[in-house]
């Protein structure tokens, strides 16, 4: 493909628009409209699947014909010139390279959305409160409780470990629920809670409100008769043991689509209902429904009647607790990821010692040997002035990464199945300061803590961290 290549102002050739993208000549907003374009546009999609074949074939090809040049980082031409008798051709193939790995990447993700979209057309029915735990795989965690009192039955799941698809049931108190999506919701006995994966839950009874959302996604939470659909919206639901349902919604706005059952069938948590049309309801609207989902009366939103984000605080640091003071640490690289594919990797201390800044494709680490217990809290201030894929923290006993490790994201466009999003808050604007119980992900002795500025494509991540403390702290009363 030719770098030089550009994309026409009114972007409607989709062959030029897809030349543009695999060269990489695209803006961020142009790359995220073409993406969405990909998903609407079946036609697209084909011309997309088959210049990306032929462009990897052919980036293959040159990967083979000659040997990549260390300056990946230049541009092509600066490369060329920096080393005499290389072809800028050539010089360019390891960008050309690593960027292709951004674009296949985005082809398994078109492949995915069309399977599953495949799977929804043949089966258009398929039950909204079914769960299945036999995958085990984490949807969602309980980060903060409030004198709680679970009941244990042979279907429900220790609310002290990662959440897998499966049944909760509160029989008083309050708990916090973190959804790995990004999702919060506020829980309050009694209350029966199915978890069906990690944007998805089922209110069977009982009170319950989303607080909070770490970006903007899709979440969906369902009835024995309706399905609520929400776009990061704040809302407050309840179900009476006779399926009468209150929504009452205080930010954003939510859609609600009624669940019918089929003629001579009943239903059930695996059986399959067919979806009326739908309504928005928007902040500070009130529906109450009654038991077939039929709305009875509309009134004004009531907060007051549902739990708080604030109602689950962490108490503050006992005492001074002094910040990490990373002068007198080591700072050393974290695993294969630091400076993955040769790319650039730095840091340096800001803030008198009591900061570190990290850019490129930066994983850095420093030894802290913590005693990690569930009321461990880390707590620091994070700002960032260019967005990469990933952006965190994480604890390890050694220095060798893999997916078992828990990596908590703050910042970052992308999103790893392992690494939940519910911390990804960080708006790009100024310093933000979080305080995050890693006690209810992770306990024991660790030897590590990492820092993260991942960026394996461009190099261009930054990071910066200060005021890191780590203390003890129960959930404030």
């Amino acid at each position: 493909m030719n770098q030089n290549h550009q994309p026409s102002e009114d972007q409607n050739d989709p062959q030029e628009i897809i030349s543009a993208f695999l060269d990489g000549v695209l803006t961020d907003e142009e790359s995220q409209a073409f993406l969405k374009r990909l998903e609407s546009d079946a036609a697209a999609r084909d011309l997309y699947l088959e210049m990306m074949n032929t462009d990897s074939l052919l980036q293959w090809e040159q990967g083979q014909t000659a040997p990549l040049p260390d300056l990946f980082c230049l541009p092509p031409e600066e490369a060329a010139m920096s080393r005499p008798g290389i072809d800028p051709g050539v010089a360019s193939a390891r960008k050309q390279l690593a960027f292709m790995r951004y674009a296949l990447a985005a082809t398994v993700a078109i492949c995915l959305f069309l399977t599953v979209l495949l799977l929804l057309e043949s089966h258009p029915n398929r039950a909204i409160a079914r769960l299945d735990s036999s995958d085990g795989v984490p949807a969602a965690m309980i980060i903060e409780e409030h004198q709680p009192v679970w009941e244990k039955t042979e279907w429900t799941q220790d609310v002290s470990k990662p959440l897998v698809p499966g049944w909760l049931k509160l029989k008083s108190g309050r708990a916090l629920i973190d959804f790995l999506s990004g999702t919060t919701i506020a829980l309050e006995g009694p209350a029966e809670l199915g978890v069906n994966s990690d944007d998805r839950a089922y209110l069977k009874s009982g009170r319950l409100a989303v607080v909070g959302t770490s970006r903007v996604h899709d979440f969906v939470l369902t009835t024995a008769n309706l399905s609520i659909l929400s776009q990061s919206a704040n809302f407050g639901l309840s179900v009476t043991p006779e399926e009468q349902t209150e929504l009452h919604v205080f930010e954003g706005s939510v859609t609600v689509s009624q669940s019918q059952p089929q003629p001579d069938a009943e239903i059930t948590q695996d059986q399959t209902p067919e979806t009326a049309d739908s309504i928005t309801v928007e902040a500070g609207q009130s529906i109450v429904f009654d038991n077939s989902g039929q709305e009875v009366v509309r009134q004004l939103a009531d907060q007051s009647a549902f739990p708080t984000r604030n109602q689950f605080s962490v108490a503050d640091p006992p005492g001074d607790i002094p910040a990490i003071d990373f002068a007198s640490h080591k700072i050393e690289p974290y695993s294969f990821q630091d400076g993955q594919y040769e790319l650039p990797t730095d840091y340096q201390l800001i803030e008198q010692g009591k900061g570190i800044r990290l850019w490129g494709n930066a994983w850095k680490t420093l030894d802290v040997n913590a005693e990690i217990t569930p009321d461990t809290v880390i707590e620091f201030d994070f700002r960032s002035s260019h967005q990469g894929q990933i952006h965190g923290f994480g604890f390890d006993t050694d220095k060798k990464y893999d997916k078992g490790n828990h990596v908590f994201q703050i910042y970052g466009y992308e999103a790893w199945s392992h690494i939940g999003q519910q911390f990804n808050t960080y708006t790009g604007t100024g310093w933000k300061r979080f305080r995050i119980r890693v006690g209810r992900y992770l306990t024991g002795k660790y030897r590590y803590l990492h820092f993260i500025a991942d960026e394996d494509v461009i190099a261009r991540a930054e990071s910066q961290f200060r005021n890191v403390r780590i203390y003890e702290a129960p959930t404030q009363p």
